[in-house]
């Protein structure tokens, strides 16, 4: 019997051996895991950084304010900040969860329309392994002061979605009446036309005795309705509208003498049928659409031009050039101003030549927007050179700047005051 416990102990103590020889490579494994866990999570922490850092440097590449200098506010400047031609190479050194070696690249120079910049961020982790993260993205050498002037879609294309469901030629504070048409105050006050909300071309023009005190869109919509008892009648006209923008070159005293007597000289458009009706025009502050502030530095034009039926089932057009008029220092001996207009690139949905800016206008038949402008000035009035428009207005497959209206005597003296006449109306 004795014999027999003893066999049983041995057993026992050999059973006991081997459970904990398990439980050991057990433990050693999770061990092992529970390290190799910590240090991947470890590394997701530390690239995740990397790559925020060199996203930061990309977007700080992006927010320049300027070309040359870095506009603060209006009429406010630096020379420091950033800047388009202050993007250069570089690098810096940042400690969070460890050491970061940043460094960025920008190939070509500040006169490339485009540049590409590369960020890489280099690192030690943990295990004493180099690690890094590289981004890199295509810089385009644009004066965000062109936003305004390149803020909204050209094309007019049915099949895209345009600000309220409308033809984007319709200016955006024009009251959608919900019947397919908007009315856009137009002329003295109590004066409207109303526009169709696909092709925006004017259709009625609408004269209200007084304004109650309902609504201003309950109103209109009973005036439309009441289109039999005279306050509407038929029209047919277009819409042509833009932005004119301060280049850089005038300094913000020589525009802020000229800006209010700018306006739009309408003298060399011809229409195939004009009838009674003048071309009327508006021109005003650019404001933003959103918030409705004011856009330093830009103005905004509205043109209504009515057409008859020049004959039975013949086409409504008009034909032409529209000149910035100014006032008196426009013509002066001495005028160092010109004009140049924005013609877009063609592309498969912008194809238009008049819809492009192309100028003079040949047979316009339909509303147009965004034909923009910018007023440049000469660095030497006395030069008789032609004047050079703003390379900023160039840009690759987008658009380029053409001189529109020469005003300097001394490089257009037989035609400088007729391509740059006065401002006779009021805006």
């Amino acid at each position: 019997m004795n014999s027999i416990h003893r066999r049983q102990a041995g057993f026992a103590i050999i059973e006991s051996l081997i459970a904990l020889l398990i439980m050991g490579f057990g433990m050693f494994s999770l061990s092992g895991m529970q390290m190799a866990l910590s240090r991947h999570a470890d590394d997701a922490r530390q690239r995740t950084e990397a790559v925020r850092m060199a996203q930061e440097k990309i977007e700080e590449f992006r927010a320049y304010t300027g070309i040359a200098t870095t506009v603060l506010g209006p009429e406010t400047v630096s020379a420091t900040a950033l800047n388009w031609n202050a993007l250069t190479n570089g690098q810096d050194s940042v400690t969070r969860n460890a050491v970061y070696l940043r460094s960025w690249t920008l190939n070509g120079t500040p006169e490339n329309p485009m540049r590409a910049a590369t960020v890489r961020v280099a690192w030690t982790d943990r295990a004493n392994a180099a690690q890094t993260v590289t981004l890199s993205t295509i810089l385009s050498r644009t004066d965000p002061a062109d936003s305004g002037l390149l803020g909204f879609a050209l094309p007019p294309s049915s099949q895209r979605k345009h600000p309220k469901n409308r033809n984007p030629a319709i200016p955006i504070h024009a009251l959608d009446l919900g019947n397919r048409l908007s009315a856009l105050a137009f002329g003295r006050a109590g004066q409207y036309v109303l526009l169709d909300n696909r092709s925006a071309q004017v259709v009625q023009t609408c004269t209200l005795a007084q304004e109650s005190s309902q609504s201003r869109a309950a109103e209109l919509i009973a005036a439309f309705k009441q289109s039999e008892s005279g306050q509407c009648k038929p029209l047919t006209a277009y819409l042509v509208s833009g932005y004119v923008g301060r280049d850089s070159s005038v300094s913000a005293s020589d525009w802020s003498a000229i800006e209010n007597s700018l306006g739009i000289d309408t003298s060399g458009i011809s229409r195939n049928a004009a009838g009674t009706l003048e071309i009327g025009c508006q021109f005003g502050n650019a404001v933003n659409q959103t918030s409705g502030a004011l856009i330093p530095d830009f103005k905004y034009y509205l043109c209504v031009i009515p057409l008859t039926a020049p004959a039975p089932n013949a086409p409504y057009d008009w034909s032409g050039k529209l000149l910035l008029a100014g006032p008196a220092a426009w013509q002066a001996s001495a005028s160092k101003y010109l004009v140049c207009r924005y013609e877009y690139a063609a592309t498969r949905d912008l194809s238009d030549a008049n819809r492009r800016n192309v100028q003079p206008y040949s047979r316009v038949n339909g509303s147009i927007t965004q034909q923009n402008y910018r007023v440049a000035s000469a660095g030497d009035a006395e030069s008789p050179t032609p004047p050079v428009c703003p390379p900023a207005m160039n840009v690759t497959n987008v658009s380029s700047g053409v001189l529109h209206q020469d005003c300097r005597s001394a490089s257009n003296p037989a035609r400088h005051a007729a391509d740059c006449p006065l401002r006779t109306a009021t805006p």
